[in-house]
């Protein structure tokens, strides 16, 4: 409900009162949350939440108004250094003034609702769950914030809930305190991470936990009826490990894995990630795991400088998981999988777009197969370009310099140029900015048992690169270099020509 439009205080502001969807949240220049410490008794059964969000914020002296994204929920009092406030409401943001003067704030929201977004209830197999789902701004819903992915901050979480409810967020559990009808649960995260990585649920978990090393708590949160499938989890230690070892050390203080009833596959909630309910028992839980836990690195502690570098996050999630298979189960599982992620159907093709858009973009209409598949694709070429050594040199250089701080495509290029003394501005031209892709032509001749091929549009990209093609006929596969342009097949039936790891519009 929206008392009054325009400049309020102490009124009880509506933002539910913000439809439709606000813009894209773009904050000012120079504004930093540095942490949050947010409070929250949650009412399970409604949904229903009282909260309470501090914020220490960095930013200009000059600055005067602080947006922040809140929606759906009524606001009770705006403090600012302690004093009570002016805001107003404007296309989904709550506008806190600032006293001026001052390049640090100290801003605490008091509110109250039931969020039309970013919490959920469902069930699995008749146990019911509650839980926060903040990709890419839904976090909105119940954290007024800059809730952009440039903008990590540290995180405490206090939930209080009904007794009988297990609870479950981002960052490391810190204690439980027992009160008269409830439980309250606090969490403290101590490395950066985006808004979008905060999270909690709340349900009868069935929780394990083990010790990686000395030091790293492992954890699972898994639902009752399904706590028994916590094998297809099995090797979560060795990701940890391997992606340790490859890029630097783990970023948080825990890891845990909870189980969750919601659209995604998974979640890389920072520390803790939503692994989907639905995939326990059909064989792809550890490839899902795998894959939020790569971006444990890239995506949730080395962060996206804009939308527009999703790939950064996605594409290097996905890239990474198939570097764990390579080196756990060997290279032929490894090649199975960048078949998968090069090969394009023809609704992909309708939908294809360039990597890197030139301009803004938003997250919830650019979220597509590209920034996967095509993103893991690239990085697939440039460590064929690059070698191994200067490659991954530049992978957990990016770790090192970027943790907790924004990334964007331009850096990460010049990066890997410094790594690898290459120019690569014309692989990045092609491959990374442009929207068409080189086209491989084949043309099979079965009067002479032959298919030949050659890559047309910007070829000189491929020059010199150890590309192979996966050639599959009659149920036999041959790997033939690019470079052959040309193989000799016995059989009558047309083969099927699939690039390894590099995106070609095949024809």
């Amino acid at each position: 409900m929206l008392r009054r439009i325009g400049l309020v205080l102490m009124v009880g502001v509506s933002v539910a009162a913000c439809r439709p969807r606000p813009a894209v949240y773009v904050p000012p220049p120079g504004v930093d949350v540095v942490h949050y410490d947010v409070t929250l008794d949650l009412r399970p059964e409604t949904l229903y939440l009282n909260g309470r969000a501090r914020l220490e914020v960095r930013h200009p002296d000059t600055l005067t108004q602080l947006p922040l994204a809140l929606r759906g929920l009524e606001v009770d009092t705006v403090r600012v250094d302690e004093r009570i406030v002016p805001v107003r409401l404007a296309d989904g943001r709550l506008l806190v003034s600032l006293p001026g003067g001052q390049a640090r704030s100290r801003v605490e929201v008091v509110y109250r609702g039931e969020p039309d977004e970013g919490v959920y209830a469902g069930e699995h197999e008749g146990q019911r769950i509650v839980y926060s789902d903040a990709w890419p701004d839904r976090v909105r819903g119940w954290l007024p914030g800059v809730h952009h992915p440039s903008d990590p901050a540290t995180f405490e979480l206090t939930l209080t809930v009904p007794r009988g409810h297990e609870a479950v967020a981002t960052g490391v559990p810190v204690g439980v305190d027992t009160l008269g009808d409830g439980l309250r649960y606090r969490w403290r995260l101590g490395a950066p991470a985006p808004t979008y990585s905060y999270a909690f649920a709340v349900s009868d978990f069935a929780v394990t936990t083990t010790t990686l090393g000395d030091t790293l708590p492992v954890r699972y949160y898994l639902l009752a009826p399904d706590s028994a499938e916590s094998a297809e989890l099995r090797r979560t230690p060795e990701v940890l490990t391997y992606f340790s070892e490859r890029l630097g050390p783990y970023p948080f203080a825990q890891y845990a894995t909870v189980q969750v009833p919601f659209a995604w596959g998974g979640m890389e909630n920072a520390s803790a990630s939503f692994l989907n309910a639905d995939l326990f028992g059909t064989g792809r839980a550890e490839e899902t795991q795998v894959h939020e836990i790569a971006h444990q690195w890239f995506g949730t502690h080395v962060v996206l400088a804009d939308w527009r570098d999703l790939w950064l996050s996605e594409g290097m999630a996905t890239y990474l998981t198939t570097l764990f298979y390579e080196h756990a189960d060997g290279l032929d599982a490894a090649r199975a999988r960048w078949v998968e992620m090069a090969r394009l159907s023809e609704d992909d093709l309708a939908s294809l777009t360039e990597l890197v858009p030139r301009g803004p973009v938003d997250p919830n209409t650019y979220f597509s197969w590209v920034p996967y598949r095509r993103g893991g694709c690239v990085l697939h070429l440039l460590r064929r370009r690059l070698g191994d050594d200067a490659f991954f040199a530049a992978l957990r250089r990016a770790y090192q310099t970027y943790r907790g701080r924004p990334l964007s495509t331009e850096a990460f290029r010049v990066l890997l140029e410094q790594e690898s003394g290459r120019d690569l501005t014309g692989v990045f031209d092609v491959w990374v900015y442009r929207r068409e892709l080189p086209v491989l032509r084949t043309q099979w001749r079965p009067q002479r048992d032959r298919l030949t091929w050659q890559v047309e549009g910007d070829e000189r990209t491929l020059l010199g690169l150890p590309v192979l093609l996966e050639i599959v006929q009659d149920g036999r596969t041959h790997l033939v270099p690019l470079t052959e342009g040309g193989v000799t097949l016995p059989g009558d039936t047309p083969p099927r020509v699939r690039p390894v790891g590099i995106m070609l519009r095949v024809e």
